[in-house]
Formats: C-alpha cells, sequence, structure tokens
C-alpha cells in the first residue's frame, strides 16, 4: 500500500498543474462567445493555446483536448512510479474503443473516427485482434472482453448486451486495480460510481420494460450495494428506491436527479448530478498537500474540465443558444 509520502513530488507537480484549470469565471467566457470560432479564439487564451493555433478546422477541437490529456498523462507518468491510478482513470477509454470495434465488427463499417486515443491500448492494436491478427499487442483482459462481446452479440443479437458485457468487464478492471493500489480514497471513489451507475441502470431498464434478467447482467461490481438489492427494488415505485437510500451519502443526487428524470422522461439531469457529485468527492484532492487524494482529484478534474468544453463546443458547432448549454454544464474542479 502506498504511504502519502509516496506522493510528495507528483503532488507538488499536480498543486501547479491545478492552477492552470479553468475556474468557473473562465467556463462562462467560453460560453459567453458568440459561436465556435469566437469560443475557441477564447480557449486559445488558455493552456489549451498552442494546440489551437494548429487547428485546420473548427472540428479538430476534438484533437486538441486529446493532445492536452496526452500531455498530463505524460507529466504525471514522468512524476511518480506508481501508475495504477492513472491507469483507473485511463482504462474506461480502451473499453470505449472496444465498443467502438465491436459495433463497426457487428455493421460491418469504418469506425476510426470514433476512437479515443487516452486509452492504454493503441486502438489500431485492438482492431488488428478483432480483424484477427494474433501478434496484434493487447491485454489478456482485452481480449477476453472482444470475445465474449462477440459471443454475446452472436447469441443475442442484441447490441445492448454487448454494452452491458463491456461495461461489467470495465468495472471489474477498475475493482482489481482498486484492490493493487490499496488506497482508501480510489476504493470510496469506485463504490459512488458503481452505485451510481447500477441506480441509472435500474432506472432506465424499467422504463424500457426490461426485466430482472436483463436487470442481473446489467448491473457492475465495485458498489455497496449487492444485486439482491436491485432486483428487489425493481418492480417497487421509484419513491420506496429513493426512501431505501436516504443513508447514502448520494442520497440528494437519487432525491432530485430520479424525482427529475419521473417527471420529464430524460435522465439528463440525474446524469449531470452524478457527474456533480463525483467532482465534489474527487475535490478532497484539492484541500490535501499531497497523498493519493491528490491523483485522483487531479485526473478526475481534468476529465471534468474536457467534458465541460466538449459540452460547450459541440452546442455551439451546433447552434445552441448560451443557456440552454449552460443548463447542461457540469461543476467546476476549483
Amino acid at each position: 500500500m502506498a504511504k502519502d509520502t509516496d506522493f510528495l513530488y507528483v503532488s507538488a507537480r499536480i498543486k501547479f498543474l491545478e492552477t492552470k484549470l479553468l475556474g468557473k469565471s473562465a467556463i462562462e467566457r467560453i460560453l459567453d462567445a458568440s459561436g465556435p470560432d469566437e469560443a475557441l479564439k477564447v480557449l486559445g487564451d488558455t493552456e489549451y493555446g498552442s494546440d489551437i493555433a494548429e487547428m485546420e478546422n473548427i472540428y479538430d477541437f476534438e484533437k486538441v483536448l486529446q493532445q492536452s490529456m496526452l500531455r498530463t498523462i505524460k507529466t504525471l507518468r514522468e512524476s511518480f512510479k506508481n501508475h495504477d491510478i492513472i491507469q483507473f482513470f485511463i482504462i474506461k477509454n480502451d473499453y470505449h474503443n472496444l465498443k467502438v470495434i465491436v459495433k463497426g465488427s457487428i455493421l460491418g463499417t469504418e469506425v476510426n473516427e470514433y476512437f479515443s486515443q487516452l486509452g492504454e491500448v493503441s486502438p489500431e492494436e485492438i482492431k488488428k485482434y478483432a480483424e484477427g491478427d494474433t501478434g496484434a499487442v493487447i491485454p489478456d483482459s482485452l481480449k477476453k472482453s472482444y470475445n465474449k462481446a462477440m459471443e454475446i452479440y452472436e447469441t443475442t443479437r442484441d447490441p445492448q448486451q454487448v454494452d452491458f458485457v463491456l461495461d461489467q468487464a470495465l468495472f471489474e478492471e477498475m475493482a482489481k486495480i482498486v484492490e493493487s493500489t490499496r488506497a482508501p480514497f480510489l476504493k470510496e471513489y469506485l463504490t459512488a460510481l458503481s452505485d451510481l451507475t447500477n441506480i441509472k441502470t435500474m432506472v432506465r431498464l424499467r422504463k424500457i420494460d426490461g426485466d430482472v434478467r436483463t436487470l442481473d447482467s446489467a448491473l457492475v461490481t465495485g458498489g455497496s450495494l449487492p444485486k439482491e438489492f436491485f432486483k428487489e427494488k425493481f418492480s417497487g415505485s421509484i419513491q420506496d428506491l429513493v426512501e431505501a437510500l436516504d443513508s447514502a451519502n448520494y442520497y440528494q443526487v437519487v432525491d432530485e436527479g430520479l424525482t427529475e428524470w419521473e417527471s420529464t422522461g430524460s435522465p439528463s439531469v440525474f446524469e449531470k448530478l452524478i457527474d456533480n457529485y463525483m467532482i465534489s468527492l474527487a475535490r478532497r484532492g484539492l484541500y490535501k498537500p499531497f497523498g493519493s487524494e491528490t491523483v485522483i482529484g487531479y485526473l478526475a478534474a481534468r476529465e471534468n474540465e474536457l467534458k465541460l468544453l466538449r459540452i460547450i463546443m459541440v452546442g455551439k458547432i451546433n447552434g445552441i443558444s448560451s443557456d440552454m448549454i449552460r443548463e447542461r454544464l457540469r461543476d467546476v474542479y476549483v
């Protein structure tokens, strides 16, 4: 188990990097821009400026975000030896690429433009494996996940089952990382994320008239709530579910978010509240001078910042009003 003092050097680097994060006023300036070009001009005055200067067109902004995050990952890797916490945050990109590749295989379409370059493994290597190249260099866990996803699709012909299989595999890998790091805060972070993911999955399945059997195949590992809890609550009312969680730290998220979902038929507010809760949890890293919390908090902050910028830029490109975009924005870290 790593000691807080093992994070002294990387924490010092992070405390400097935190000063470069976009605060609420910076996000508001970008949001208030009249269109995507002006938004990029405002963003060009921040740490993203050098990458923005090299953009060929407005649609390259995703490359800008990924290049920025790749530099963050490189800096942190160079700053401390234990990379498990970094892997915890970026492994989701490998599983995103797996989903893209599996669905591309199913549909027979080219999917390269949807790849994330932020994973542990090159998406091109995963694609090679999917195309039958036995020399492809990818971990056994990804091979197993790909094979299982293809098998479940061949059996069910249901793309949703592919998502379930790969989400379960992702959370199993994150749980293994938590176990290996033995960092209490990372465990707390995963527990909250898993619980809230499972609550969202259960409610969504209820909305589409799913059954308990489907629910059982969709729930992920790593949370504090057992499968039996969700099976028992599946046929009850939303109010029963909310009341059963009245002692949970995330009760407010569930209460407000599910009430809004029931009222509007849309999960968007619940999803926003989940993201806000996770960033508030991660914010503990802001107030610790050094330790695993500092690394976890900063990585969560960078992910959140990229999500905010995507929401703004996609909205600007599609001509959505600033007020409507603002409704979708998550809280900032700093």
